[in-house]
């Protein structure tokens, strides 16, 4: 009985978490999807190059900011941007320039040491 009720309580809880994800907001930013599209743009192969992604997720976040986006909200979109980017091909170069213009937005994927 009580792993049926652990059971229950964990799909209940996984089940309001993801819930509560999509409250926060998708990537892009309503409004913003335009600009979202040019980071994706400017990451990726074939045309991105780090100037290109360095000025577009610079331009994506002074719009944000210049709109009073909510900053968890901003943040959420560029984790989930940062993401597509990896999965787009965007590379170790456009990945080191995320993390050192948006260390939040998480690592994604990738060759982390393993704890010994």
């Amino acid at each position: 009985m009580r792993n049926k009720l652990a059971s229950v309580v964990t799909i209940g809880a996984i089940s309001l978490f993801s819930f509560g994800n999509l409250q926060v907001a998708a990537a892009p930013v309503p409004g913003f999807e335009g600009l979202y599209e040019a980071v994706l743009g400017a990451c990726t192969p074939p045309a991105g190059t780090p100037a290109a992604c360095e000025a577009a997720i610079n331009a994506y976040s002074a719009a944000l900011v210049a709109a009073g986006v909510d900053p968890a909200v901003a943040l959420q979109s560029f984790t989930e941007l940062r993401a597509e980017v990896v999965a787009a091909g965007g590379g170790e170069a456009i990945d080191a320039l995320f993390e050192e213009l948006l260390p939040e937005s998480g690592a994604v994927g990738g060759d982390e040491a393993s704890p010994v």
